[in-house]
């Protein structure tokens, strides 16, 4: 069974990364490359005098897109951010414990675990979990401004604020098609070690439209209005897509359980997430992470609070090492085989370097497990943003299977 499930894991890599080529269209990019990629093109025209009388001048100026603070902050969350993607845990619905009088394997636990925090209980010696989820993301607001209606502005004279701005609106469109295969192998009893393999499907799609505000309406010489305007008109417009699919960061998880007491479980773990997605593709955040958090639970009855607190180290000049935690409660019901849990949480994760935006985000998460028979479950989960920060989507729907081993 272990050697199937690393088969599965190789094919999908192969599969992957020829389409990872056939659909590369540079998408960190594409938002700059508006307009020809050159800037917005506005027409100057200016009275000069000379001796022999003025006359018009007109100019191009090449206005860059990257002066758009609007821009500069979406381009920023889409190169640093987009390749980040919600984790769900890997830790498996059912956890065991080899009985080694009866020489059987017994369940530790009543409920079916979180969906996207992590309980202090390991999966059980040599046993085996293996899962999918899907996970659909529509980024819908930038700082809590909606990318439909995304706006911003620039002088074009310094020295009249008040005359001559050019605003462009923007409608952008952002969507992700996640598809995460993980799975985890106990050890021992304590020691889980896990991988994920995450595969993207992200499309962006850019419309804009450009207009001069209280434009300048004098006359010079030739007739022109003096000032700045556009060639083909009262507004400029332009549109740009892209679409790009393959393998994001793949994720490494070690988790060991210190020691189980009756009023507490504390578990310590390790994440790694290596660089295999493409940056330029927005399919990965071009740094590796490392992050080592500890993990509280402990079943009540059939309730589970729990808590995962950690800090994630990462590389680069722009690595925005941050503190990251979860914490909710699962609650565990059902007769027999038959199982149903449901799990809340708040994930958050806060950046301590100076950051623009998504210094601080906070995301509410809700989900349901059902197990029809032992071994075996699916589930749905939906997540929604607590604040404004960052990139955000309204809502993001997760479903997915388990299976154990």
């Amino acid at each position: 069974m272990t050697r199937h499930i690393l088969s599965t894991f190789f094919i999908l890599l192969i599969i992957t990364f020829p389409i990872t080529n056939s659909f590369a269209n540079n998408l960190s990019g594409l938002i700059t490359s508006l307009y020809g990629g050159n800037g917005v093109p506005v027409k100057n025209v200016f009275e000069e005098e000379r001796p022999t009388g003025g006359v018009d001048v007109v100019t191009v100026v090449q206005v860059p897109l990257d002066s758009f603070l609007e821009i500069q902050n979406l381009n920023s969350e889409l190169n640093s951010e987009k390749g980040s993607f919600p984790v769900s845990s890997t830790g498996g619905g059912f956890t065991f414990q080899y009985d080694r009088e009866l020489e059987v394997f017994t369940r530790t636990t009543d409920s079916l675990g979180p969906i996207f925090a992590e309980r202090a209980t390991t999966l059980g010696e040599r046993k085996i979990n293996f899962g999918f989820s899907y996970t659909y993301i529509d980024y819908s607001k930038l700082q809590g401004k909606d990318l439909h209606n995304l706006k911003s502005i620039v002088f074009l004279d310094e020295n009249q604020k008040d005359k001559n701005l050019l605003q462009l609106d923007f409608d952008v469109n952002v969507k992700t098609n996640l598809f995460s295969f993980y799975g985890t192998y106990g050890i021992t009893d304590r020691w889980d070690i896990s991988i994920l393999i995450p595969i993207l499907q992200v499309q962006l799609d850019v419309d804009s439209n450009g207009r001069i505000l209280n434009q300048t309406k004098e006359k010079g010489k030739s007739g022109e209005t003096l000032g700045y305007s556009f060639e083909a008109g009262e507004t400029i417009s332009d549109s740009v897509s892209g679409a790009s699919t393959g393998i994001g960061d793949i994720f490494l998880r070690s988790k060991y359980n210190l020691f189980t007491s009756e009023w507490i479980d504390f578990t310590s773990a390790l994440d790694v997430k290596l660089q295999t997605g493409n940056k330029n593709e927005l399919l990965g955040t071009g740094r590796t992470s490392i992050k080592p958090f500890l993990i509280f639970s402990k079943s009540v009855s059939r309730f589970t609070p729990h808590l995962n607190l950690g800090y994630e180290f990462n590389s680069g000049s722009e690595g925005q090492s941050r503190i990251v935690y979860a914490t909710g409660v699962d609650y565990g019901f059902g007769k027999r085989n038959n199982h149903f849990s449901i799990a809340s949480d708040i994930i958050g994760r806060y950046t301590l370097e100076n950051a623009p935006i998504g210094k601080n985000i906070i995301d509410f998460s809700t989900g349901f497990k059902w197990s029809p028979r032992s071994g075996m479950f699916v589930f749905v989960n939906v997540q929604t943003p607590l604040n404004e920060d960052g990139l955000r989507a309204d809502w993001i729907p997760t479903a997915g299977y388990d299976l154990n081993f």
